[in-house]
């Protein structure tokens, strides 16, 4: 009569240990769906970001690169009657230096759009 108890007993606690195992294991996979969804959110709204980022960058850079270029005619024109201190011509050299620097962020909002187009 022992033996059989015993093993009637060891079968409960086996099917309750089972039990238990399944249940967290569908918990682990539930929070881990979570997760990745979760994920795909964030990389979809990070992109989402960049792109307006890397749009706000495009429009300053078009700007820049418009008055950079009717200064720069302006100031080849009257290159002779112009020097190095004059304020046209730092004006020139302040308008290069935000171009190149729009230039390089924009490059890189646009690595960075590229970046999560291929997750």
């Amino acid at each position: 009569m022992k033996p059989v108890i015993l093993i009637l007993f060891s079968a409960i606690v086996l099917a309750a240990c089972t039990s238990k195992l399944k249940k967290e294991n569908e918990d682990l996979r539930n929070e881990i769906d979570q997760r990745r969804e979760n994920l795909t959110k964030k990389v979809t709204n990070e992109l989402e970001d960049a792109r307006h980022q890397l749009a706000i960058t495009d429009s300053l850079l078009e700007l820049a690169r418009a008055e950079h270029d009717t200064l720069h005619q302006w100031v080849m024109s009257h290159a002779t009657q112009l020097n190095d201190q004059s304020e046209q011509v730092q004006r020139l050299n302040q308008l290069r230096q935000r171009r190149d620097s729009l230039q390089v962020e924009f490059e890189k909002q646009a690595h960075k759009v590229k970046f999560y187009l291929r997750k």
